[in-house]
């Protein structure tokens, strides 16, 4: 008798497959758009569903729609790029300073 195999994440259906968890953190006034209105800089672990790009987080957080500096994991994003388990994402306002 053959054992099956349980499927793959990747092959599993998109309503059975586990949320991604993505920690985001907003700095400067952004960080009021936190979904507890807590404010402050730490970062808040969201559960997305896989294929969430950061546009869709923008979206989500009701972001102004103003310039604005993205990073994922450390490295500049364009706000089409998909967000993946365990990936951080920052966003900040432009900064200006001498």
């Amino acid at each position: 008798m053959r054992r099956r195999l349980p499927a793959r994440r990747d092959q599993a259906p998109r309503h059975e497959r586990p949320p991604v968890k993505v920690d985001i953190a907003l700095f400067a006034f952004l960080a009021d758009y936190q979904p507890d209105r807590a404010g402050g800089r730490h970062a808040r672990t969201f559960d997305l569903a896989e294929g969430t790009t950061v546009a869709d987080m923008i979206a989500m957080l009701r972001l102004p729609d103003q310039p604005r500096i993205v990073f994922v994991n450390g490295r500049h994003a364009p706000e089409g790029a998909e967000l993946h388990d365990g990936d951080r994402l920052a966003i900040f306002p432009p900064v200006a300073g001498g």
